[in-house]
């Protein structure tokens, strides 16, 4: 029995904005602890996952955030949506792939942005649900057992004991995000379990599950399949239906058991979790960053890089980045994907991305940008370099600010130190390195009609981007 992790790491993290953008999700970020969350999601199973058994599923957009973040992971490894459709379609997907490369497979299912407390228990629990999946043939989802009425969360109710251990229990039915009424019921009657998104299965029993309950979709995959390196995968995919693995399977089969989990849990869904992570100061805040707070009370407070300073406030959340400040009341937390969902129908950079913007070989932030023009301050990592590569429709300049840079343009390769400068002409190919031990800093200004991101043409990448 070869177990795999399937990672779910597509999703964009709407009610965590305006840290969490579409370009620069919250799963790629640390917002609890020092590495990014799809890191310590990793991180935490290698010790009984080795790594050439990581899948990762991803949109398309999100590639180099993956590259980047985690580079261990072999790139056939990586399985990239053109369109997010669903936790289904997802499954389905790298289910038919194993069906090829290792028919055996035990399949563990894990979002990308779970907080677990008690690592070594949650090794030890993944364990067992992968042999009791494998042995009995069984579809296992590790359950939380509530310690508060959250209407945010998913429930299984939890019927008769597999075992005279009452080690799993049968599952009954799923309640999505009850009404608090509900949710303090659930809590009493103690049968009930959220839904931690947490699934084992052998790749022969989900895709049983799947011909039986999602047959049309388990048709067009399995076409899909061969269409791979076509240039009809992507209208392919994009014509899937979208669902979810519980809506569409786990509701409907008589196999589904849960097993009780217990080991520090968190889906950190919204800001609102953070109440839950972090210990509150005396006037019962949570405070993280730069922030004094006069008369402030029970509130979630998230600086970057400026001071935040509140007066007064009770039952508030304030989150503020370099280009955008969110604040709302704790109990219209989940209604920031909604705010987000406006900013994306005004067309605001803002929901998409960041003023810095994190590449494989470092990162670069827009300084200024006018009609005609573009200027940023890019980095480079020592030992890093861009793509060979040029641009249709615009020029750049590069004057070196702080370390040494190895840059070709068309057939010449120079050395350029500090205060000094070149010029890229419109198709030209050109590439930036890092030859140094420190960072290279250049400030790059771009001239032409189009100054966005898809006028690269690569010739060669050290990062596989197209």
């Amino acid at each position: 029995m070869n177990v795999y992790a399937v990672i779910l790491a597509g999703g964009r993290g709407k009610r965590f904005w305006p840290v969490s953008r579409l370009k620069s999700p919250k799963q790629f970020l640390p917002i609890v602890g020092n590495s990014p969350m799809i890191r310590q999601t990793i991180e935490r199973i290698t010790p009984i996952i080795p790594w050439n058994r990581i899948l990762a599923v991803t949109g398309r957009i999100l590639k180099e955030k993956m590259i980047s973040t985690v580079p261990e992971l072999p790139i056939q490894n990586i399985f990239l949506e053109p369109i997010g459709k669903n936790t289904a379609p997802a499954v389905a997907w790298t289910s038919i792939w194993l069906q090829q490369h290792d028919p055996g497979a035990v399949i563990a299912i894990l979002p990308s942005d779970h907080i677990i407390g008690d690592v070594p228990g949650f090794q030890n629990v993944l364990i067992s649900a992968a042999e009791l999946a494998w042995k009995e043939n069984l579809i296992v989802t590790l359950g939380i057992r509530p310690d508060r009425p959250e209407t945010g969360y998913g429930y299984i109710q939890c019927g008769s004991a597999l075992d005279a251990a009452g080690m799993a229990y049968y599952g009954a039915r799923f309640i999505e995000k009850p009404p608090l009424e509900q949710a303090e019921a659930f809590v009493r009657e103690g049968n009930y379990y959220w839904n931690s998104g947490i699934f084992l299965f052998s790749r022969k029993t989900i895709l049983e599950a799947m011909a039986r309950h999602l047959p049309e979709l388990d048709g067009r995959l399995n076409a899909l399949q061969n269409e791979l390196a076509s240039p009809q995968f992507e209208a392919m995919y994009r014509n899937l239906p979208s669902v979810s693995l519980d809506h569409g399977v786990l509701e409907k089969v008589d196999n589904l058991v849960v097993i009780p989990l217990d080991v520090g849990w968190d889906d950190v869904g919204t800001w609102g979790a953070l109440k839950n992570l972090f210990p509150p100061d005396d006037q019962g805040n949570v405070a993280l960053g730069n922030t004094v707070n006069v008369d402030s009370k029970n509130c979630i407070i998230y600086a970057q890089d400026r001071l935040v300073a509140t007066i007064g406030l009770d039952q508030m959340i304030v989150v503020d980045t370099p280009d955008a400040t969110l604040v709302c009341p704790l109990n219209k937390v989940q209604e920031v994907k909604d705010l987000v969902a406006e900013l994306d129908r005004r067309e605001m950079v803002e929901s998409s991305q960041h003023l810095t913007v994190e590449r494989p070989w470092g990162n670069y932030t827009i300084i200024d940008a006018g009609d005609g023009y573009k200027v940023k301050e890019v980095v480079v990592h020592p030992g890093k370099r861009l793509s060979l590569q040029y641009h249709n429709q615009r020029a750049e300049h590069w004057v070196v600010v702080q370390g040494e840079a190895l840059v070709t343009i068309g057939q010449e390769i120079s050395k350029i130190t500090a205060n000094e400068s070149v010029y890229i002409p419109v198709k030209t190919p050109h590439r930036l390195e890092n030859p140094g031990p420190a960072p290279l800093k250049i400030i790059e200004v771009q001239t032409g009609p189009y100054l966005e991101e898809d006028d690269i043409v690569r010739l060669n990448d050290d990062f596989w981007r197209g």
